[in-house]
């Protein structure tokens, strides 16, 4: 069986997962697995809605659930504000 070529970020992940059970590896390591954590998971540390600690050499992650509601609000208002600004855009284009 021929072996696929595997992108940058599926094999940066296959070396971070080693020693993790091999359905973990398996997901993190596919092509969609692997471009969502590179994407979503720095998103979410950057954001302060993750925090990752180390424990003896296996990575520990915490999510901050008041942060996270607070994020969700941002963003509720942010995509508001957006659709109302759209709405007044193509109101001002249809005069």
């Amino acid at each position: 069986m021929a072996h696929k070529k595997q992108t940058f970020a599926q094999q940066f992940l296959g070396i971070v997962t080693f020693g993790m059970p091999a359905p973990v590896r398996q997901v993190a390591t596919s092509r969609w697995g692997a471009t969502l954590i590179i994407i979503v998971v720095p998103a979410l540390v950057l954001t302060g809605i993750l925090s990752i600690s180390w424990n003896g050499g296996q990575p520990d992650f915490t999510v901050n659930s008041k942060r996270t509601g607070q994020v969700e609000r941002e963003v509720e208002q942010q995509a508001s504000r957006a659709a109302q600004d759209l709405r007044s855009l193509e109101d001002t284009r249809r005069r």
